[in-house]
Order: structure tokens, then sequence, then C-alpha cells
């Protein structure tokens, strides 16, 4: 063990006190004063978590700080924790009030955060815009709420097409102008919800924005292609474009693709060249007009198509709707796509046919090294078959895994990892593929699983119940035999 010893030293090598070279310390501050100590930097570091108007209210913790909040460099405004804290002022006059004050030569952030935007406060917005343009904000968003519907959208002003030193920019509720030269050669950051857009101005985006490195497009509305050249653009995410009709996405640089949410009835979308994807995620639905077998089918040969741009990606996630429509193909024995997909995401319902959709994924997915399996826990709709392919339905679990094992090459060399996360209700269902997952994953190394228990107050008498169902699941899951020497089961829960 290392020993520290201390030494004291002589009065031969105490430094000498009118030496200048070494000042005499300034007297200690008094507790009370420590706080007024702090430097600019750390108070405004501290400032940028608080909500505006506690900034202000710092004032009153040292007369140093009483000026300091002037100079902020991060300026949020919430209307609702404004609502929610009882302001003397309404939210546009306490954000005049503070502009008004501030005095900071250069501000980071400009937020204004869930305004219930209408069309008479364009003037406002428009000069708040001003005050950003000269400070020189990197960091600006805009999230209105709309108050109408069809919603009224704030038109942005021209002279924001040109800030030049802008990094970030989120626009909720906002319209950009067709024909507007857009230049912003710093930005890397675009977030664009609520918003009719088009082709053109999507291509003028990318134009002007020539390091811009992710967009996301939330609930937005008017374009059919996504056409995205830049090598800079790595990540592209799409949610809850139900009234848009996107035909086809093209983006050979793209590294990750997310598409979430409801999508138009009917919508057919197609994949372009897609092929730097490391990362893609499948969590949409499509809401089928009829209840003819032949709509579900051709949602799933969609499905099929997209999977076939995506083998060559290697982390998969894949949501509840689109897990359903591979179950589908794998009831009718489509041919599949070989993918290269390492690490794989499910997120399934609590239904006998979801097995068909796993069977699926193994199947096509020879490299997969990591599954992980998340039960909603809320059926979707069923699926609209005819009485012939209802009755392809009904199998035993654990026969109809066995009888395709031959077909799930991952379990001979390269699945390491599995893991599963449930509900209350959700663990029975998965008892026969944790059964043959344990039996023939040959390489497993570990099977992680993880309860997470919704319970409310005073309900002890059913958590002792769940908890005494759920330790005799796991004692038979330990029971279970396994292929892999190596391969150890974790068995964790919460209560939520």
């Amino acid at each position: 063990m290392a020993e520290t010893s201390i030494h004291r030293k002589s009065s031969g090598d105490r430094p000498n006190r009118t030496d200048k070279t070494n000042p005499p310390l300034p007297p200690p501050l008094s507790p009370r004063d420590l706080i007024s100590a702090l430097p600019d930097a750390v108070i405004h570091r501290i400032f940028s978590f608080l909500p505006l108007q506690d900034v202000v209210k710092t004032s009153v913790l040292s007369k140093r700080w009483r000026p300091t909040w002037t100079t902020a460099t991060d300026l949020v405004f919430d209307e609702e924790i404004v609502a929610r804290r009882g302001s003397t002022l309404d939210f546009s006059s306490l954000v005049d009030s503070v502009l008004i004050q501030c005095i900071s030569p250069t501000v980071k952030r400009f937020h204004v955060i869930r305004f219930k935007y209408e069309k008479a406060h364009r003037p406002k917005f428009d000069l708040w815009l001003r005050f950003a343009e000269g400070r020189r904000v990197e960091d600006l968003s805009l999230l209105l709420v709309p108050t109408t519907e069809p919603p009224t959208l704030y038109i942005l002003p021209r002279f924001l097409y040109c800030w030049s030193w802008l990094v970030r920019l989120k626009v909720w509720t906002c319209c950009f102008s067709l024909g507007r030269t857009i230049r912003w050669p710093c930005l890397k950051i675009l977030v664009i919800a609520i918003s009719r857009l088009s082709d053109d101005i999507l291509e003028g985006i990318f134009r002007g924005c020539p390091v811009l490195e992710s967009l996301k497009l939330w609930g937005c509305w008017g374009v059919k292609n996504i056409m995205i050249d830049s090598t800079c653009v790595k990540e592209l995410v799409l949610f809850g474009l139900r009234d848009s009709n996107i035909q086809t996405i093209w983006a050979p640089h793209l590294l990750s693709l997310r598409i979430s949410g409801d999508w138009q009835p009917h919508a057919m979308l197609r994949l372009g060249d897609v092929s730097s994807l490391v990362e893609a995620k499948l969590d949409f639905s499509i809401r089928v007009l009829t209840d003819l077998p032949c709509d579900e089918m051709m949602c799933s040969h969609m499905l099929k198509e997209t999977f076939q741009k995506l083998c060559g990606v290697t982390t998969i996630t894949i949501g509840a709707w689109c897990f359903q429509k591979l179950s589908l193909l794998e009831m009718e024995g489509v041919p599949a796509p070989l993918s290269i997909c390492q690490s794989l995401t499910l997120h399934v319902d609590i239904i006998q046919w979801d097995l068909l959709g796993i069977a699926y994924m193994l199947r096509i997915s020879q490299c997969l090294e990591k599954l992980v399996i998340c039960l909603t826990g809320l059926p979707l709709s069923m699926y609209s078959l005819d009485e012939e392919s209802k009755e392809s339905f009904n199998y035993d679990e654990e026969d109809f895994l066995c009888s395709r094992k031959g077909n799930f090459q991952c379990l001979a060399k390269h699945l390491k990892r599995v893991e599963i996360t449930i509900d209350n209700f959700g663990l029975e269902r998965l008892l026969a593929l944790i059964k043959f997952l344990l039996g023939d994953a040959l390489a497993l190394e570990k099977m992680i699983i993880k309860a997470n228990l919704n319970m409310g107050h005073g309900q002890e008498h059913v958590r002792a119940t769940i908890l005494s169902k759920l330790l005799v699941v796991s004692q038979n899951m330990l029971s279970y035999r396994r292929a892999s020497r190596n391969a150890e089961v974790i068995f964790s829960h919460s209560f939520k």
C-alpha cells in the first residue's frame, strides 16, 4: 500500500512575506457573500437551466446578481410555465419586458415555447425575431400552438432566411415562403412541425444549408419526394405525416432513417437509393379503408420492398403495425431478401400471431447478434383475412418454431444477447419463444427479461399476486435447457 507522508516546512523554508512575486491573498469572503463571488460565466450557466421567470427572480439573491440576469445569453420563454405560475403579466408583455431590459450583446438561445399563435400576433413575432437577429442568435425555436383548424401558420419573415450564423432551428406552426432563397451556411439541425411544405422548398433548404446534418419533419404536408444529395445530411426523421403523400425517399448518403406515426390511407412509400444507411426505424401505421384481405397484403408487400432496400442496414427497429404485416408475409411463405442486420428491436403485441413475424425476421437476419423484444400490451385491430388464411394461424407455438429452426442461421453462430421487456400480463405469451431461443441459440451469452409492472396505490394484494406469478414463471425459465454453456438468464422487475 502506498504511504503518504506530510512534511512540515522549517522556518527556513517559509516564503518571504515581502516578496512581490507572492502577493497576499484577498481576505476571505463571508459565507453570505460566496454566491457573489461566482464568475459571470458560471452564473449564466446556472441561468441556462432555469425558466426565464426564475432567472429574473435570482436578482434577490445578491446585489451583484440584480443586473446579471439582463446579460443572460439563454432566453427561453415558455407560455405554459408562465400560466402555471400565475404571472401578473400576459405572456407577450413578459417577453417584451425582458427583451427591453436585455443588454447582452449576444444571445445563444432564443426559444418561444407553447405560445398560442393567432394571425394578429405576427407583427409581435417579427419584432422578437428582429431582436434575435441583432443578438446573432445561434439556436432559435418557435414552438407555436395552433388555435384553429386548419392551423393558422406564422409566415417566417424574409430577413430570417439570411441568418448566416444560425446553427439550430426548430419551427412549429410556421410557414416557409415559396421563392425565397435560403442562406443558412452554418445550420446543422432543422426541425419543422405542422407546416405546409413542398418539394421545391425542401430542395431550397438542402441547397442553402451545406452543412445540415439532421432534418426532422413532424406533421407536415405537401411533400411528395424527399431527394437528399447532400453528403452532410446523416439523419432523417419523419413523424405523423398523415396528410402527406410522400412517394419516394432518395438519400444515398443518409446514415439514419426513422419513420413513425400515422400515415395517409393507401400511402405507398418507396425507398430509392439509401445505400449508406446503418440505422432504420419503421414504426408507422397506415389506416386501411376497407376490410379486404388484398389491401392488407398490399401493405405487406410494400414493407417487403422496403426491407429489400434495408438489407445492408445493421440496426433496425420495427413497430407493432409493421410487424403485423411481416407476420402476413411469413404466413403466405413470401420469399424475403436476406439482411445483414446485427441489432434488431421489435415492438410487438401480445397475440399468438406475432410469432410469425419473429420467425420472418429470424429467417432473414442471418447475422443477428442482439434481439430486443418490447411487448406493447395493446393489440392492434385483427388482420382482415379469409377463413382459409385464419386456419393457418391455428398452430402450437413451440412446434411452429422448432419446425422452422433450420431456417434461422443466426442461432448457430451469431445471436449473443436477447432482451425482453414485458408488462403485467405479457410473459406467458413469450414462454415458447424463450424456451426455443435458450434451447437452440448456440452462441447465446445473456438473456435479460425485464418486467415493468404498472401498479397503483392501494393495490398491495394485486402486487403480491403478480409477484408470485412471476416467481413461478421465472423458476420455470431457469429450468429450460440451454444450448450454450455460457448462457446467463437475468430476470428483473420494477413497479411504476
